[in-house]
């Protein structure tokens, strides 16, 4: 009996030393995992960063040639509307000229 009671003492001694070393192993691998874990966010952080800078700027490349091509096209459209005006002006003048 005596020798059943000093195993069990021991394999609950055991299981608090094994408890023990779990929870020194985990205090000593939190810091490491977490200080991994924030300079990978702090990479994909930048990394983001950089590629919106770049998606902004082509943005903004995208954005001043199509106002570019948007003012050529509009000085276009008010010269032939211009033009257009002067040739029915014309026409009604001559339909007003042979008609009176």
């Amino acid at each position: 009996m005596a020798r059943n009671s000093r195993s069990g003492v021991l394999g609950a001694v055991l299981i608090g030393v094994g408890c023990g070393l779990a929870t020194a192993g985990a205090m000593l691998l939190v810091p490491v995992i977490t200080d991994w874990w924030l300079c990978s966010a702090d990479w994909a952080i930048k990394r983001g960063r950089k590629h919106v800078e770049n998606a902004a700027s082509a943005l903004g490349d995208v954005a001043g040639r199509a106002q570019q091509r948007f003012g050529d096209a509009a000085k276009t459209a008010r010269g032939a509307t211009s033009k257009a005006a002067g040739a029915v002006e014309t026409a009604a003048r001559y339909v007003r000229e042979y008609t009176e």
